[in-house]
């Protein structure tokens, strides 16, 4: 299993993150989310694609952003589906990062990070590093979540990190290196870049 690559298989990770066809959340997804303690109200918060992110990343060009509403009932996860951006960025060492995202009213951040796990799956790749649950660090959310693995597919490596909360939820491609080369990139330094990365795309409404 691995993160697809490229702008338009993110765009259809983009569709998994929005739950496309997975039906309504649990009403105990629903419960433990309004037990919880949310610094920011869900559904307060969009992502934004600015022209730098921290770690070296310039944005390639305008981000390709939606803001279509669910035709039927919303996706699995969430009381609103607010939007969704595919962005890509240039790193000052080489290499593209690629970000997909979308926003809303999440109830269950799990439900739709499982939904983009799904959607990661590739029968010619493999996860070289299983993505495991790490700290989030969610100033917005103390009940966020953040995972983060490597993976490979043919010859190239890459770190890949997913993030969720009751506001946004995003997956991080990294520059690839060579397979057989030492990783430029580790699973500690992904997970502080993608909370850096995060927090900066994330704004209010």
């Amino acid at each position: 299993m691995r993160i697809v690559s490229g702008v338009g298989a993110m765009v259809l990770l983009v569709g998994a993150l929005a739950g496309c066809g997975d039906g309504a959340p649990s009403s105990h997804a629903t419960a433990v989310a309004a037990g919880g303690s949310v610094a920011a109200a869900p559904g307060s918060l969009r992502l934004t694609a600015p022209e730098t992110l921290p770690g070296g990343y310039r944005a390639q060009s305008p981000a390709k952003v939606s803001t279509d509403h669910p035709a039927d009932s919303q996706p699995a996860g969430y009381e609103s589906f607010d939007g969704s951006m595919v962005a890509k960025y240039t790193a000052d060492v080489g290499g593209v990062l690629t970000i997909g995202g979308a926003w809303g009213t999440i109830t269950d951040p799990d439900a739709v990070a499982a939904s983009a796990i799904t959607a990661m799956q590739s029968p010619r790749g493999t996860w070289t590093v299983p993505l495991t649950d790490v700290d989030a660090q969610d100033p917005n959310d103390p009940q966020g979540r953040l995972k983060c693995g490597v993976s490979t597919e043919g010859l190239l490596v890459a770190a890949v990190c997913l993030w969720g909360d009751h506001n946004t939820t995003g997956v991080v491609s990294f520059p690839p290196w060579p397979e057989g080369m030492p990783a430029t990139l580790e699973q500690a330094d992904a997970a502080d870049r993608t909370r850096h990365i995060r927090d900066t795309m994330t704004v209010s409404k």
